[in-house]
């Protein structure tokens, strides 16, 4: 159950004012590195969960449950990063730069170009 709260919370936050700064957000060696392979720095991903972004899409992967959210990095880029939720702390898995339909996607809903 506190799994739903923190995620109804979260879902509600990122739809009315943007994620809050005190967000959680678990790093380590691993997640940072897997990330960077793909071009994305920490602050990217940062940006991406605690900014303005569309949720495209659930999976459930094992027992975890993962979520794709598009968004705006500081630089300008728009990326697709793949998070999930574990305890009170948002892990970004992976991410990429989005392609041009998922790019606007994110500019229809939030009215930037």
């Amino acid at each position: 159950m506190r799994l739903h709260f923190v995620f109804t919370t979260y879902i509600h936050l990122m739809y009315t004012t943007g994620v809050s700064e005190s967000l959680e957000i678990d790093w380590d060696e691993h997640n940072e590195s897997h990330l960077a392979l793909h071009g994305i720095s920490r602050s990217d991903a940062e940006d991406v969960l605690s900014g303005c972004h569309i949720l495209l899409e659930f999976q459930a992967e094992g027992d975890e449950e993962r979520w794709i959210a598009v968004g705006a990095a500081r630089t300008g880029r728009i990326l697709t990063i793949v998070f999930t939720i574990r305890g009170e702390a948002l892990r970004p898995i992976t991410g990429w730069i989005a392609d041009k339909s998922t790019a606007a996607l994110y500019f229809e809903e939030w009215g930037q170009k």
